[in-house]
């Protein structure tokens, strides 16, 4: 919509758009109409006055004719034609109570009083429609300045820039729309800053991934190259090079399958299916498959939980954070020691202990825990450090609360809490 651009008399800008002149020519057409019902008021009474005076005149003459039919009609009308005596006819009209119903004054001189009330009536409508007229455009020239800040502040949100002043935020019409605009501002920022974060936390994952991989990669191509430049190796040396080959490519691939499943839960592209599901039959079942580390390391693992014990929760995910945490535990186990997972119902909540007796962690790496890549002083030096972030992430989107509770060289307590409703 093309914009025309003015100022008016107190210098604020005024933008004649179409609603504007919608306005302007809406109250030029009720001052016209309020000038038309005025003129035509007047001129109604005044026609009807009009209309009482020939009557009355007519009354006198058809009265003197009928009390002196001899004299001739010109006489009498001469005699009605003569204004010298005026004021003896009022003193003579006023004894008989008629003075006062048609006055002193001639027709001629009430039409001119009426024509000045009419000429009076329109100036002072024309002044209040000016007076309204300016008070409207120093107003609508305020509102106006408003709402073209509001267009700069809307223009310099769509530039990434998120501050709005509230101080003069004062009780109008567009108090409202500016109280959104400063949600939006707020809501903007904090979005804002988490993307930053996102991407930031994108690029350390890929610099962490990429820093994760590379030593694996170097091991494998040295031994690959060893493989290949020595046929004659003996066999011992070759099983012990193949088996290193296949423990860092299966490391490899645990990795990249964990950041995979990460960058689903973060993408919110996971649907979880929740039902109810047994904390024993569970814990059982990861146990299960996290046997050979067991074994390799001569760990003991007891269970001490209800059969009746339940929550809701996704089965294949909830096994995936929960093997993490058991896995996590038996890496931190002395060898030959144990770990023990139990569980508690109530009503109102349903919990699940890992306990492990390893050396424990401090308050520094139990604040660092769960970040991605994260690894403490105790743990392998073959560790990826992202079990434990991706089974919180999963835990968190079941609704679930994870907590940890560790003293150095008296082992470490996860403790995961889901909520019954």
């Amino acid at each position: 919509m093309k914009q025309v651009k003015g100022k008016d008399k107190a210098g604020m800008k005024i933008i004649w758009n179409r609603e504007l002149k919608k306005i302007v020519l809406a109250a030029a057409a009720a001052f016209l109409l309020s000038s038309f019902l005025i003129n035509f008021l007047v001129g109604k009474y005044v026609a009807d006055a009009r209309t009482e005076y020939n009557e009355m005149l007519a009354a006198l003459f058809g009265s003197v004719m009928q009390a002196y039919p001899d004299v001739k009609e010109e006489e009498v009308i001469e005699v009605l034609n003569e204004t010298g005596n005026g004021n003896r006819g009022a003193d003579i009209l006023a004894r008989y109570g008629v003075y006062e119903d048609y006055g002193a004054s001639s027709f001629a001189e009430k039409e001119g009083q009426f024509l000045f009330v009419t000429v009076w009536a329109n100036g002072i409508l024309i002044l209040v429609y000016l007076l309204i007229g300016v008070l409207f455009f120093l107003y609508l020239g305020k509102r106006q300045q408003e709402i073209a800040h509001l267009t700069e502040y809307m223009i310099a949100l769509n530039r990434d820039r998120y501050e709005l002043e509230m101080e003069n935020n004062e009780d109008d019409e567009l108090s409202g729309l500016r109280n959104e605009l400063y949600k939006l501002t707020v809501l903007l920022k904090e979005q804002t800053q988490e993307a930053l974060e996102q991407r930031q936390a994108l690029a350390d994952t890929m610099v962490n991934i990429s820093h994760q991989l590379k030593t694996p990669l170097t091991s494998v191509t040295v031994l690959a190259d060893n493989l290949s430049d020595n046929p004659d190796m003996d066999r011992e040396t070759r099983q012990h090079f193949l088996a290193e080959i296949t423990r860092q490519i299966t490391g490899m691939s645990w990795l990249i399958t964990a950041m995979l499943k990460r960058a689903r839960l973060d993408a919110d592209v996971v649907e979880l299916e929740n039902t109810r599901l047994g904390v024993k039959e569970l814990v059982e079942e990861v146990i299960e498959r996290l046997e050979l580390a067991t074994e390799w390391k001569n760990l003991t693992i007891s269970v001490n939980i209800s059969e009746d014990a339940q929550f809701m929760a996704d089965r294949k995910w909830m096994s995936e954070a929960l093997m993490n945490i058991v896995k996590n535990a038996l890496e931190h186990s002395p060898v030959g020691g144990r770990v023990e997972i139990t569980g508690e119902e109530n009503e109102i909540y349903t919990q699940i202990f890992i306990r492990d007796y390893g050396k424990g962690i401090t308050e520094e790496e139990r604040k660092k825990l769960f970040q991605r890549f994260y690894n403490g002083s105790s743990v392998r030096e073959d560790s990826v450090g992202i079990g434990l972030a991706l089974a919180k992430e999963i835990v968190e989107k079941e609704g679930g609360s994870i907590f940890v509770d560790s003293y150095p060289n008296r082992g470490t307590t996860f403790t995961l809490r889901f909520m019954k409703s």
